[in-house]
């Protein structure tokens, strides 16, 4: 599924926008059965909510410790993005049936979220990819030293583009590779960085310095306005276009940039 859906003026993330579907449809049902003379169930639901909202995180983090284990705090970075809904139905289940106990209000409880759930996992299965289209090349960047950069440089050959935060732990776990990869594509294919750090080069500047990327290009988007424009709402979120400016394939996440179904798709945008 995509990460995001634009409306109008608005891009709202597919995976969020779900899940507060699916939250308020679990609410509503919990309510309606409370309505019909089930005791507890809608104050209960309002707990179970909490309770997966805290699971779901904490089994994105688990699945993905190895990112977290440096730097334990970047865990508590929710605005980051990454949560399991597995974990999420399961964390609400358990808080459920712990606040009901074998009463006759948790079967309808145990019904309202089973609803939520399957429509969950049909609307996974069912919505296709969201489609992004051109890079946005009005988008205003700033590189290191504080100079607007000529976005429309980017244009003749494939370029990838890495939204990306020194506060976030998957996102520099990731920079090697991305460094490594710059490195062996040298020439054929450019690898941008764009720093979401609310400080810019303050906080990027001296991160390069100690790391010594030299095959990178640091540029900076403390206005989010690149995340926005392209739909990145996790990070690190990794864009790849071809030669024109149209984009060819995109991963959330980090990711291992020496496999093999990253060099074919950047060999098939460099072949373009």
């Amino acid at each position: 599924m995509g990460s995001a859906i634009a409306v109008g003026p608005l891009l709202i993330a597919v995976d969020r926008g779900l899940a507060v579907l699916c939250i308020v449809s679990f609410l509503a049902l919990a309510a309606f059965a409370e309505r019909r003379g089930v005791a507890r169930v809608s104050a209960v639901a309002t707990s179970a909510v909490v309770a997966g909202l805290l699971a779901a995180r904490i089994g994105y983090v688990a699945l993905r410790w190895s990112n977290y284990r440096d730097d334990p705090w970047s865990a508590l970075a929710i605005w980051q993005g990454g949560f399991s809904p597995v974990a999420g139905i399961v964390g609400a289940a358990i808080m459920l049936a712990v606040r009901l106990g074998l009463t006759r209000a948790l079967v309808p409880a145990f019904g309202a979220l089973a609803v939520p759930s399957l429509m969950w996992i049909a609307l996974e299965a069912w919505m296709p990819p969201v489609h992004y289209g051109p890079f946005p090349y009005h988008t205003k960047l700033a590189a290191i030293d504080g100079a607007s950069v000529d976005l429309q440089k980017l244009r003749g050959r494939p370029f990838v583009v890495n939204l990306w935060a020194t506060w976030c732990a998957p996102c520099v776990k990731e920079m090697p590779l991305l460094d490594d990869l710059a490195s062996e594509y040298d020439g054929r294919l450019r690898v941008v960085t764009a720093s979401q750090d609310m400080q810019g080069a303050e906080k990027v500047a001296p991160f390069f310095a100690e790391k010594g990327y030299a095959r990178l290009e640091p540029w900076m988007d403390p206005e989010n306005e690149l995340s926005f424009a392209i739909g990145g709402g996790v990070m690190p979120t990794t864009v790849l276009y071809d030669g024109a400016g149209q984009e060819i394939w995109r991963v959330q996440g980090d990711y291992d940039w020496s496999s093999e179904e990253a060099r074919a798709a950047i060999d098939a945008a460099i072949a373009e």
